[in-house]
């Protein structure tokens, strides 16, 4: 009988001790998932994670590829003028490796009809980039993608840096801010994945461009081929870009222009679409004088560019490929409250960039939020800048005070 009490008695010991360390694993793993997101860096280059708050099916086109990408063009403009479902899953300097699997993943989890990639990048013969831009795109991955592209790409002497993230973020705690309990960077809340800025800088010419092809390296070409044959494989179609930059802005691209020729052999081969904007420049409309960004030598496009090639390219997705126009679909009407708050969003960016007084006076004429009280300070006192433009505009806007025009 004592024996038997003994062995009751380390049967329940035992149990308590396993119940006590189920809490604990419990507790931890609670507290690590609820600190992480807070240490994790906020930049706006990385893949948006509000990705993660839609349903599966909720869109049929998914962007992806580095910030050209990113920065070029915009979802909730191509839901408002085309009825196209979509979000950007562009990041900065993401390379063909790290969008195949984002590929893979998104499959599985949305099914899109359509996967637009862009081939910036694939001049890059590795796998991964820096350390900080990899990240860009493993945080905002699931497993087991996520591990997929770890043990693929990253070397194995970095890879517990990725799979538990605290060792890389964990130094920050000295510079948190408000912004890092934000669920998402402002610069892209509430966007669909797209990054909106105003910069520009004109550019004289975009110099010679060449129609010579060279063979891509080996790495970028098996990627690209790859993340095609997935996509067929899964009954998604595939149309490859090459967005419009300044190609001939340094050297290097001047060299990269034949690895971005060399695409449209295997688009051929595969049978997709390949839109190289080198040679399309005129139909979209760009103005190298003031549709560039004015960071990198033209790299991107800012949002009065932007809002051109989306245009484009929503006007060619829907003359190429079937899709459901949503706007007429119930089901997405949250997408219209949506574009409204990324329209006033836009704005609020525009009034910050803006220079001239009566541009200014325009998007405000446009705008109205609850926000925001408008004050006029002028510090010209004899009134140089109240043409009877600016004052037609302001008396337009509730302005009831005496203006006159300086004589």
């Amino acid at each position: 009988m004592k024996g038997n009490d003994q062995m009751d008695k380390t049967s329940v010991h035992n149990a308590r001790k396993m119940f006590h360390l189920a809490g604990f694993i419990v507790c931890m793993t609670l507290l690590y998932n609820g600190i992480l997101p807070v240490f994790k860096d906020k930049s706006t280059e990385a893949v948006s994670k509000e990705y993660r708050d839609f349903e599966r099916g909720t869109f049929d086109v998914i962007l992806l590829g580095s910030s050209v990408m990113m920065n070029d063009v915009y979802p909730l403009q191509l839901y408002d003028e085309y009825g196209i479902s979509a979000y950007n899953l562009g990041s900065g300097n993401q390379r063909l490796p790290m969008t195949y699997y984002l590929v893979e993943e998104t499959l599985k989890e949305q099914d899109p009809k359509l996967v637009v990639i862009d081939v910036l990048t694939c001049w890059d013969n590795n796998a991964m980039c820096s350390d900080g831009i990899t990240h860009f795109v493993t945080d905002a991955m699931r497993f087991p993608e996520k591990a997929e592209l770890i043990f693929d790409i990253i070397p194995r002497e970095k890879q517990m840096d990725f799979f538990f993230e605290m060792g890389t973020y964990h130094t920050r705690w000295e510079s948190l801010s408000q912004k890092d309990f934000e669920k998402a960077p402002a610069g892209r809340l509430g966007t669909y994945g797209a990054k909106v800025w105003y910069g520009g800088k004109p550019i004289e010419t975009l110099g010679e461009i060449t129609t010579q092809k060279e063979e891509l390296p080996e790495i970028p070409e098996k990627y690209l081929r790859e993340t095609i044959e997935l996509c067929q494989e899964n009954n998604t179609e595939v149309l490859l870009t090459l967005m419009p930059i300044n190609y001939s802005g340094t050297a290097d691209r001047i060299r990269w222009q034949g690895y971005w020729n060399k695409i449209q052999d295997i688009a051929d081969e595969y049978d997709i679409n390949y839109l190289n904007f080198m040679y399309r420049y005129d139909e979209v409309g760009i103005d190298i004088t003031c549709d560039l960004d004015d960071m990198d030598g033209g790299l991107h496009l800012n949002a009065h560019g932007a809002e051109k090639l989306t245009a484009y390219l929503g006007r060619y997705i829907t003359e190429n490929y079937e899709l459901e126009d949503v706007r007429e679909d119930p089901s997405y009407d949250f997408m219209r409250e949506d574009l409204e708050t990324f329209q006033g969003y836009k704005t609020e960016l525009a009034l910050k960039s803006t220079t001239s007084l009566s541009d200014y006076l325009d998007l405000l004429t446009n705008y109205r939020s609850d926000r925001y009280t408008i004050f006029v300070s002028v510090k010209d006192i004899q009134g140089y800048a109240l043409t009877q433009d600016v004052i037609e505009k302001m008396i337009n806007l509730g302005y009831e005070g005496r203006l006159s025009e300086n004589p």
